[in-house]
């Protein structure tokens, strides 16, 4: 309770927007361009057509409404047994075939999935993640052989996202950006809980295997689900009574 309360306010002033961040686009996304190809080597594109559709319109309209809307959004069903969501630099964003069939047809639980993910891209965690790896010693890949470099970085990168997340300050920000893009669709505030208590409910339970990697790669459910009620709160106006 009292780190969330600590951190709170420094995610608050995040949100306000990406001035923190100075790495190049060009580079942002040519690093995500490789890591993309990778995750698509390792994970074939779901040959369903009408779950690829589904998962782009609802991504489109989600990205639509983010703090990036013009940037190259790609969304991508993928076959692994995995409980799994992640985004990359470039605009990717995938979805595993065991997440959906974890969640079903619940449309307010992929919804809340696909807001998580788009925030890591409309907030530029990708390009905050190399900055951070990298720092200073960026600015010289960039202006003498940042091709040479760009394929490492992407490996690293890859493992990163599919197995690491995006660390816990930026998976907390992708949270509240999930709350305040479902808002501004119409959805009720509290939409974006939808999915986190679900895995929730499953880790009261008998755990299941396929969703480790997703537990391994976030915060604490349990911090999460406080953390995004905290900001609702706050935050969002509370509906009118009738």
């Amino acid at each position: 309770m009292a780190r969330i309360k600590i951190i709170f306010p420094a995610l608050a002033l995040l949100l306000s927007g990406c001035s923190r961040i100075w790495v190049p686009e060009k580079v942002e996304n040519r690093v995500g361009e490789l890591v993309t190809q990778s995750v698509l080597l390792q994970m074939p594109v779901h040959t369903d057509p009408a779950w690829q559709k589904y998962i782009e319109d609802m991504g489109r309209k989600i990205a639509a409404v983010s703090e990036r809307p013009g940037y190259h959004y790609r969304y991508y069903v993928v076959e692994s047994s995995t409980v799994n969501a992640f985004a990359v630099p470039d605009g990717s964003i995938f979805i595993t075939t065991g997440l959906l069939k974890f969640i079903g047809q619940d449309q307010l639980a992929l919804a809340g999935v696909l807001a998580h993910e788009t925030g890591h891209i409309a907030r530029r965690h990708g390009a905050e993640t190399l900055q951070s790896q990298l720092g200073y010693g960026l600015l010289s890949l960039i202006v003498f052989g940042f091709e040479n470099s760009a394929a490492k970085q992407a490996g690293n990168m890859t493992s990163r996202i599919m197995g690491l997340g995006y660390g816990r300050e930026m998976e907390l920000e992708a949270d509240i950006c999930a709350v305040r893009y479902l808002a501004r669709l119409g959805y009720s505030p509290d939409s974006s809980l939808k999915f986190l208590r679900s895995i929730l409910t499953l880790e009261k339970g008998q755990r299941d295997i396929t969703i480790e990697k997703y537990l391994r790669s976030h915060p604490p459910t349990t911090e999460r689900i406080q953390y995004v009620e905290n900001y609702i709160s706050r935050y969002l106006p509370k509906p009118q009574e009738r």
